[in-house]
């Protein structure tokens, strides 16, 4: 079997989606987002709201966080569930995907999903979030040393996938998102929906658009609710199979988080070893907080483990906390790809 990234990557009509002249496309694609990101003061101030499940803003998946989250148009990867349903028409068979993330302050982030296909017609996945704050909150009523008494916080969101491939090149997906909330004797629920397309220009080029949160609701036990900031993601991926080295480019805007570019790479200097490293910018919009420019870096590696016509991947990604200043966070991630 061979080891290269083609190998263990492509579906096997990808070869059946021949090469326009639409090299231009790239290119007009890149300066466009790139320009998009320069003018970002034309863009409303409202940076620094506080989001209802804020830590799904976190992101899943070892390859995807390790890029900086720059995913809108991957593909051939479970974790396309949540970056854009539409990349899970890039499946090759049955996926599943296992994550945890070792966080500050006694939380716990873990990720689990799994995707599958039906006759390479319907592609279809689930996946599960979950996040505590911890179990050691602290209630008082006043100023006071001793807290009154402590809670728990628990947090869960279940995403239900659905993508179809329109013709060889066009795909859509669509997301049902569950999202549960327990803190303390307070509960809350909420329903919403995610809704992708993706464009593969050639063999090695992709472009994909998302709607995250269009109408995205939540709902509390003392009669309060709130409604998600749908945010708006559009990006490009491109694969040069001479040097085994892929980039996405993404850049997303949410009302209440503002503009945020996001670029990733991936290099393979060998079938079994993926290094990976990614940077996303924040504040570009001022904003409540302030507004000071931010630059969170990423990176990870990736080692992939063939047998019997499987594979088997192992992820190691570092990340910045974003509660503690100049602190990293670590990711491992298992995925099992069975072709």
């Amino acid at each position: 079997m061979s080891m290269g990234y083609s190998n263990l990557n492509r579906k096997p009509d990808d070869d059946n989606c021949p090469s326009p002249v639409v090299r231009p496309l790239f290119l007009l694609f890149s300066i466009f987002l790139c320009t998009t990101s320069i003018s970002s003061p034309l863009w409303a101030d409202q940076q620094g709201g506080q989001r209802p499940a804020a830590y799904l803003e976190m992101g899943v998946g070892g390859p995807q966080e390790a890029m900086g989250g720059a995913a809108a148009a991957a593909r051939n990867d479970v974790a396309c569930g949540y970056w854009n349903p539409a990349g899970l028409t890039g499946l090759r068979g049955f996926q599943c995907e296992a994550q945890y993330t070792f966080l500050s302050f006694n939380q716990q982030l873990d990720y689990l999903a799994l995707a599958d296909n039906f006759q390479n017609f319907l592609y279809y996945g689930l996946s599960f979030i979950y996040y505590s704050a911890g179990n050691d909150l602290e209630a008082r009523s006043g100023p006071s040393l001793n807290p009154d008494s402590t809670f728990g916080d628990t947090e869960m969101t279940f995403l239900f996938s659905l993508a179809y491939k329109v013709s060889p090149r066009w795909s859509i997906g669509a997301n049902l998102k569950v999202l549960t909330l327990g803190l303390g004797s307070f509960s809350g629920y909420g329903f919403g929906e995610d809704m992708g397309i993706q464009y593969r220009v050639d063999n090695d080029t992709s472009v994909g658009f998302m709607v995250q949160d269009p109408y995205t609701s939540l709902s509390y036990s003392n009669s309060n609710s709130d409604v998600q900031p749908p945010t708006f993601k559009g990006g490009i991926a491109h694969w040069e199979e001479k040097v085994d080295l892929k980039g996405n480019f993404d850049i997303e805007w949410s009302d209440d988080l503002g503009l945020r570019p996001r670029i990733g790479l991936e290099w393979r200097p060998m079938g079994v070893l993926a290094l990976r490293g990614g940077c996303w910018a924040g504040d570009l919009t001022g904003g409540t907080s302030g507004g000071s420019l931010s630059l969170n870096l990423s990176g990870g590696l990736g080692i992939l483990v063939p047998y019997d016509g499987n594979v088997m991947e192992f992820d190691y990604t570092v990340l910045q906390d974003p509660l503690m200043a100049g602190s990293v966070l670590h990711q491992l991630t298992l995925t099992g790809k069975f072709l």
